[in-house]
């Protein structure tokens, strides 16, 4: 089987409500669309979802790295993912959500041409389905506890909630959330970055004591793994690193220097399912359990994750919900409980969606 030919389109996906976060609003998500067909005449999809604060990336940035790896990939094997992806970490590094792309559609085609699910070829059915969670946008504090309570009465018990502006403001945004739904239902704060440093985050965490969260993600600057370590070291609450874990050196670096209790990893930040594995073991070796997280993929980006997920047991959390608020999704096949909030996957060969 040998690669023919590539075709890449914008994918502007349509959020029912804007995605506010700590550095920014996202009414809309940007991204792209891959299609990579074979001789054989089968076709691999693959999806980026880049954000510039994130992955530093953008919708047209990511177009073109894609157009680029066109000229290497045509006549290439998908079975050698590897080294196709070898290939693309040296030719186009700075896009990992082009390089996400191209994996996922890569092993698209793989499983349809051994006509076998994505997870069988990840390790297998590591568990039948495994729950999601809804996101709560940084907003007003009424808002936020308004969105949650609506949650809440439909029976969902765990939500993420985005903070990460003024920690007294933060504080106020928690305390009306905890108010509406009690202490029954589990918080897993998103801090994107937003305060900073060690000394306002563990301000901000202690005055949130007593409250039911299970974990804070990401309180300080990306780049700073020496305040993320004193967060971790000082917090009763464990810490997660999401933007300053990108790939399998960041896991190595946070486990050697002890600066967080779980792992973040998303395909889009570490370039696909092949370096996820990777990052996957090392925090496995070095006891750091991972949830596999989210940029609000299509059910194409979202299918991807959920094959990993259900093959690998370090994965304790899944985010990938995007399909459930996107009102344009390209595809279709993805499978959520729209009750239960618990997704499992498809067993349609590869991926298991397709373009509507």
């Amino acid at each position: 089987m040998r690669i023919t030919s590539i075709e890449t389109q914008p994918l502007t996906l349509e959020l029912q409500t804007p995605l506010k976060v700590a550095y920014g609003t996202y009414p809309v998500l940007e991204y792209a669309l891959l299609k990579v067909f074979t001789d054989e005449g089968l076709l691999g999809l693959g999806e980026a979802s880049p954000d510039p604060e994130v992955t530093g990336e953008t919708q047209a940035s990511v177009l073109d790295a894609l157009e680029n790896a066109s000229q290497f990939l045509i006549g290439k094997n998908p079975f050698d993912i590897s080294a196709i992806i070898n290939l693309c970490s040296r030719e186009i590094p700075s896009y990992p959500a082009a390089i996400a792309a191209i994996d996922m559609a890569l092993y698209d085609l793989i499983g349809q041409k051994l006509q076998v699910p994505l997870y069988q070829l990840l390790g297998g059915k590591g568990r039948l389905d495994i729950g999601l969670y809804p996101v709560i946008p940084m907003d007003e504090p009424s808002v936020m506890a308004k969105m949650s309570r609506n949650f809440a009465e439909m029976g969902i018990d765990t939500l993420k909630i985005k903070l990460g502006s003024d920690p007294k403001l933060d504080l106020r945004r928690l305390s009306s959330i905890v108010e509406a739904v009690g202490n029954r239902v589990k918080l897993r704060l998103d801090i994107n970055q937003g305060w900073k440093d060690a000394e306002t985050s563990l301000q901000a965490i202690q005055a949130m004591q007593g409250y039911n969260i299970e974990w804070i993600e990401q309180p300080v600057s990306a780049g700073n793994i020496d305040e993320l370590a004193k967060v971790t070291a000082a917090s009763d609450i464990p810490i997660m690193a999401d933007e300053s874990c990108h790939n399998p050196i960041d896991v190595l670096k946070i486990a050697c220097h002890k600066a967080a209790n779980m792992i973040n990893i998303k395909l889009m930040k570490c370039g696909g399912i092949d370096q996820a594995m990777k990052m996957l073991a090392i925090a496995e070796a070095a006891g750091l359990p991972c949830i596999l997280g989210s940029m609000g993929e299509s059910s194409i980006g979202s299918a991807a994750g959920l094959h990993l997920a259900i093959a690998k047991p370090n994965i304790i959390a899944c985010e990938l919900i995007g399909p459930l608020f996107i009102n344009n999704d390209p595809a279709y096949g993805y499978q959520i409980d729209r009750i239960t909030l618990r997704a499992s996957p498809s067993k349609t060969p590869g991926l298991g969606v397709k373009l509507i």
